[in-house]
């Protein structure tokens, strides 16, 4: 399995901090140099980043728990599912607000390109995984009202359960996972507007 974006994301994160030391000053001068006026820039722009990347990480186990599930989720699985794609949707919201609100502040020509470069290139991996997420639920859910729909009518004429399960459960989970799949779509809609506003930031800033 890849490592961890989490770990990657820190790296990155330390490599910045290392080109942002510039050279070293002489000890007098250090002393009375005036503090740069874009410190607490950085630091905001980190926590941006970090947040990027703690989303990236949650969006590699929902893609792996979607892209193994091959029918075999419990309603409870999937509704919990669908609850961590609001949350990293809610999450991306936040971040784009931030991002508008650096937009407001940023001056062309500034070193936080740097930065706002990571950022970019981290919302477009968060939009292509999004994608990625949302194909997968769809295609889970297609593929459930599909087989569905059959064991529901094998059961209702059998009056047995089809699969061990009975025609309530099988409704259950089918709306479980349409339920999914729309959470899936607004997660999609989140990352979209995250990855306009981290390109809009990133050209502010050139």
């Amino acid at each position: 399995m890849k490592k961890s974006a989490l770990t990657a994301g820190i790296i990155i994160l330390s490599g910045l901090g290392l080109a942002f030391a510039g050279s070293p000053a002489a000890p007098q001068a250090a002393q009375t140099a005036p503090v740069k006026q874009e410190g607490p820039k950085v630091k905001e722009f980190k926590y941006i980043l970090f947040q990027l990347v703690r989303q990236d990480n949650y969006l590699d186990e929902a893609t792996d728990k979607l892209d193994s599930a091959n029918g075999s989720l419990s309603v409870h699985e999937i509704t919990a599912m669908g609850l961590n794609l609001k949350l990293i949707a809610g999450n991306l919201n936040k971040v784009s607000e931030l991002n508008k609100t650096q937009f407001a502040a940023i001056r062309p020509g500034s070193a936080l390109s740097k930065y706002t470069n990571a950022i970019l290139s981290y919302s477009n991996k968060v939009l292509r995984k999004s994608a990625q997420v949302n194909t997968l639920a769809a295609r889970l859910a297609a593929q459930n009202k599909k087989t569905g729909l059959r064991d529901a009518v094998s059961s209702a004429k059998n009056g047995r359960k089809a699969h061990g399960k009975n025609i309530s459960q099988l409704i259950e989970e089918r709306k479980a996972l349409a339920a999914l799949a729309a959470d899936a779509r607004t997660l999609r809609a989140a990352s979209r507007e995250l990855s306009a506003t981290s390109k809009w930031l990133y050209i502010a800033s050139e």
